[in-house]
């Protein structure tokens, strides 16, 4: 799972309001599991995907026919439980997918990624193991670059000063995004090694720009790290200690299930 290949397509639509993305994985101690998968968006931008407009979101609001696609890419056994429209009554609107997982060891689970046309994904699925009730979480890219060592230049400090100078303007247009990726147990997790469990769930990531945005040297420095390709590792290491940031930076995570 790579950050800047799912944050950059997010950030890339911002300016047409909020957006939340989130991917739960449920894992049952039999060794099957269910994905539920949501997005919803603002009216503004809601409106813009329904017009043809949004080709950095494609794929991520999931019709039934790409539903049953992405079953396809999880693994073997893989299957569309249910797929259901949602509207909230902040006016949001957009889709809950959930997956049915016969066998959690054929899993090949990349949260979501948008579809880049032209463009095969680089990146590689966490993989899922289960021994009695010890859960392995595998994710190869954890200590990975995006782009490998040919990452992009850091932002100069102009550039930085421009940036932590437009937080005002910016501020509105962030304002409710969310995203999300969640590992739990159907009956609950009892210890996990993870960097953040919290009432029975892992967080792979958990972004609340509400509450980074309150401070600028922190945004910028995440959208630079985002801008110039820094691994998972790396960047939970640099915001451990941010409110609003969760990034799990281990390549392996155990987990003993309830």
């Amino acid at each position: 799972m790579k950050i800047s290949s799912l944050l950059l397509a997010a950030v890339a639509f911002v300016l047409a309001s909020c957006i939340e993305i989130k991917s739960t994985v449920i894992v049952s101690k039999d060794g099957t599991a269910t994905i539920e998968e949501s997005v919803l968006l603002g009216a503004q931008l809601a409106a813009m995907m329904q017009g043809g407009q949004g080709d950095q979101l494609k794929g991520l609001v999931m019709d039934k026919e790409k539903a049953a696609e992405r079953a396809k890419k999880l693994g073997e056994g893989v299957t569309v439980k249910s797929h259901e429209e949602v509207k909230t009554p902040d006016g949001k609107s957009g889709v809950k997918v959930v997956f049915a997982v016969a066998d959690l060891s054929k899993l090949k689970y990349v949260p979501f990624e948008p579809e880049q046309e032209g463009k095969p994904s680089t990146t590689q699925p966490m993989t899922f193991a289960l021994s009695g009730s010890t859960l392995t979480i595998t994710n190869p890219d954890a200590d990975k670059k995006k782009g490998g060592d040919a990452a992009k230049p850091k932002k100069t400090p102009e550039q930085i000063a421009m940036m932590k100078s437009q937080m005002a303007m910016m501020k509105p247009m962030f304002a409710g995004m969310h995203l999300a990726v969640e590992v739990k147990g159907a009956n609950g997790i009892a210890s996990s090694n993870a960097a953040h469990l919290n009432d029975g769930t892992i967080s792979y990531m958990d972004i609340q720009f509400d509450k980074i945005m309150d401070n600028t040297d922190v945004f910028a420095g995440f959208m630079e790290s985002a801008d110039v390709g820094l691994s998972p590792e790396e960047v939970a290491e640099k915001f451990k200690n941010v409110e609003g940031l969760k990034i799990e930076g281990k390549k392996v995570v155990t987990a003993e299930l309830k």
